[in-house]
């Protein structure tokens, strides 16, 4: 609805009641003045006082309409006005010396006028009255004009009928348009309103001319206490510059819009991190006219993506900064020093008996100790110094130092800091830590180099004791050291599946054909390379982890060798020949599960159970014999066939030997080694193959790295070999789909060619 000071033009599309009334007032005074001034410059008209008597009369009822209060009628009522406006008309014709023209076109105007101010079909209703007010007067005024004037109703009546209902369609069509203009901007204000995002209108000079509650909301403000605020007043300081550049480029047509996070102050005095996108309006002539913004919360991500880029190089634990972290620090911090002609301090921490903590009080407990733990720590580090948990219970620390023993300085204070007992909610916890120093040299200035000498140095001080400090010599590593670290990482390659099989291949000496492979485990060392078993497998069988690492072979083994099986052309029934053998640990044999353990393998995997060998030392059967033979009665049953490794150096018992289910002797490497050449050795292979032979056991020999030891053992009866003169331990990947049947398959390029 439109509006003229304060008071309604249109009511639905139609001029209102109080503006007709006005209208109708209005056109009463001008039409009556008109006429007067008419009749008063035509002669022969009415006498001047006469004209001017009711041009006053008309002048008076004028101004008395005009100060009707018509807005308070109702649109029907002022529908009265128009018989009084027929009458004047009339009236006027007759006293204005019969002027048709003012007459007709008078006529026209009311109708003109019923058109904007009342609906469509009005003007047709008053169509009766309105012949009988044109025609009346024209005959009341008999003569040559009244005749004149009778024929102009033929076209003067239509005309107005027209008009009125041409007008009142065109108001009718205004109505419609102001509705869905209404409708479209009571839409707009809602979604301007009601939008979850907050949306503002701000001036070419950044004050707010309009905000949405969203926006507000955001903010902690009312809507109008924001408008007429800038910009710039609700930008965090330290953020408006780049928003101030990117908004006068707007402005100046340099870009179409932008977007950036930035900072608003929120009403409470924090800041309130949103994300900002503006558009600058144009006129049709490219003329800025104002800016529209968006902003959303962006508060909570923006801190999730804080929190996020902060734990992926903090510990979650202590809060200190994690291994990716510390070694880019740590690299820097050696260009640094190499620059300044300093020297950089790296301290490798582990805690003393940590474990007991652990498996005494829980892992609870020793979460809560190393969070006491590194809070200690942290306050005895320098500022600028570099603290991280590396890992489980170990901490490192880089400094940059001038010498060595500002370097032990420094691992005193460390050590110092935790000599007092670290409180828990219900007891007091000594703690000791073994620390490791390495500092840099013009040779150790690469991270990884430093932090391996610096783990060296702590290994060395924990085999010293408890509670010490050792600075890396760049002396040989000792062998305790070796095997101390050797067995810890152990530990995690077994969970980082670090270990791999390479299999070496079981020979017939009469036609070279392949008759099986033994799968031999190694492991894959990330610093170290390719460690062979004597690296690490008596280290498992100290520490206990021989049975899980047993469990992985036998597993990894089965699983290759039905995927082999499977994979030959013939399938698993022209396979039944190519077996493959596993070595079995005493301690392994010893577990009372161990039998379920191989029938699951086997059932899991696939594995064939009269493919697989397994290979047990005299040593295994020797600690509990009886307990020994019932297991391996029990594994025989399964189906799987059994041998005797390394036979002749454990001093196995012979009548323990012929009651075992064995089918196989393995000859050990050290009598093959120099059969051609020593006689004793030479006898007692003779001897072994005699053993076998009358107990019906096969013989296979070990070690075979010389043409001449093959034909040896061949002249003596033995028919099965292994070594590397046929083969050496090769992964699986690099053997193919499926074992080969000739071991001349097998060589690789640069290995001796088969007698």
């Amino acid at each position: 609805m439109g509006t003229n000071g304060g008071r309604p033009v249109l009511e639905d599309g139609l001029l209102s009641p109080g503006l007709v009334g006005k209208l109708a007032a209005g056109v009463w005074m001008v039409s009556s003045l008109l006429v007067m001034g008419t009749q008063l410059i035509e002669p022969g008209g009415a006498s001047r006082s006469v004209i001017l008597g009711a041009g006053a009369v008309t002048l008076g009822s004028g101004l008395v309409l005009w100060k009707v209060p018509w807005e308070r009628f109702s649109r029907q009522a002022i529908l009265w006005l128009v018989p009084g406006a027929f009458a004047t008309i009339g009236i006027d014709y007759l006293l204005a010396g019969r002027n048709g023209f003012l007459y007709a076109i008078t006529y026209v105007m009311v109708f003109a006028l019923l058109g904007m101010c009342e609906p469509r079909g009005t003007a047709l209703r008053f169509g009766p009255l309105l012949m009988v007010a044109y025609v009346v007067p024209l005959i009341v005024g008999a003569g040559h004009e009244g005749s004149l004037g009778l024929a102009s109703g033929l076209y003067v009546i239509p005309v107005c009928l027209i008009v009125g209902e041409a007008v009142a369609w065109g108001m009718s069509l205004l109505a419609r348009s102001e509705a869905t203009l209404a409708r479209a901007e009571e839409r707009n204000t809602v979604l301007f309103e009601e939008a979850p995002v907050g949306m503002a209108v701000a001036g070419l000079d950044g004050t707010l001319l309009r905000v949405n509650r969203s926006y507000a909301a955001i903010l902690g403000h009312e809507p109008d206490d924001l408008v007429g605020r800038t910009l710039r007043d609700l930008t965090y300081p330290d953020d408006w510059d780049e928003n101030g550049h990117l908004f006068d480029q707007l402005l100046r047509g340099e870009i179409d819009r932008y977007s950036l996070e930035k900072r608003y102050l929120h009403a409470d005095g924090h800041g309130v991190w949103v994300s900002v996108s503006a558009t600058c309006v144009r006129d049709d002539g490219g003329v800025s006219s104002f800016v529209i913004g968006q902003i959303e919360d962006v508060t909570e991500r923006r801190t999730l993506r804080e929190e996020l880029a902060h734990a992926a190089v903090h510990d979650q634990l202590t809060g200190l900064p994690n291994r990716a972290m510390f070694m880019e620090h740590l690299e820097r911090a050696l260009l640094r020093a190499e620059r300044d002609r300093r020297h950089v301090a790296l301290f490798f921490l582990d805690l003393d008996r940590f474990k007991h903590v652990n498996d005494g009080l829980g892992h609870d407990a020793g979460d809560r100790l190393l969070q006491r733990v590194a809070a200690r720590l942290q306050s005895a580090v320098r500022p600028g110094d570099l603290l991280a948990r590396f890992g489980g219970d170990e901490f490192t620390l880089v400094c940059e130092v001038r010498t060595e023993d500002e370097a032990v300085t420094i691992a005193e204070r460390l050590k110092e800091s935790l000599v007092q007992p670290v409180g828990d909610a219900d007891h007091e916890q000594f703690v000791s830590v073994s620390i490791g120093v390495a500092v840099s040299t013009g040779e150790a200035t690469h991270p990884g180099l430093l932090l391996r000498c610096a783990d060296i140095a702590m290994y060395q001080a924990k085999d010293a004791g408890p509670a010490q400090i050792a600075v890396y010599s760049g002396d040989d590593e000792l062998a305790t050291v070796r095997n101390l670290r050797t067995s810890n990482e152990l530990h995690r390659a077994i969970e980082r599946s670090e270990l791999v099989l390479h299999y070496q291949p079981f020979v017939d000496l009469r036609d070279h054909s392949l008759v099986g492979a033994e799968a031999l485990v190694r492991w894959q060392h990330p610093t170290r390379g390719l460690l062979p078993p004597g690296e690490f497998v008596d280290l498992a069988e100290e520490n206990g982890l021989i049975v899980p690492l047993g469990t992985w072979v036998l597993r990894e083994a089965c699983r290759q060798g039905a995927a082999w099986a499977a994979a030959r052309p013939g399938g698993r029934t022209e396979a039944s020949n190519a077996y493959l053998s596993v070595n079995v640990s005493p301690r392994q044999l010893a577990e009372p599960g161990f039998i379920d353990e191989v029938a699951t393998i086997l059932g899991e995997t696939g594995m064939a159970p009269e493919q697989l060998w397994l290979e047990i030392t005299e040593g295994a059967i020797l600690r509990d014999p009886d307990t020994a033979v019932a297991t391996l009665r029990a594994l025989r049953s399964l189906g799987v066939h059994l041998a005797i490794d390394d036979f002749g150096t454990g001093y196995s018992s012979l009548g323990y030997l012929k009651q075992l289910p064995v089918e196989v002797l393995k000859i050990d490497r050290g009598f093959v080694a120099n059969l051609e050449g020593d006689a004793d050795d030479k006898a007692i292979v003779q001897a072994v193959i005699a053993l076998g032979r009358s107990l019906g056991i096969g013989v296979i020999a070990e070690g075979i790295e010389r043409p001449a030891q093959a034909a040896e053992l061949l002249s003596m009866g033995c028919h099965l070999a292994q070594g590397f003169h046929y083969g050496r331990p090769t992964p699986a990947a690099a053997i193919g789909r499926c074992l080969p049947d000739r071991v001349a398959d097998w060589i690789q390029p640069g290995q001796l060619t088969v007698a």
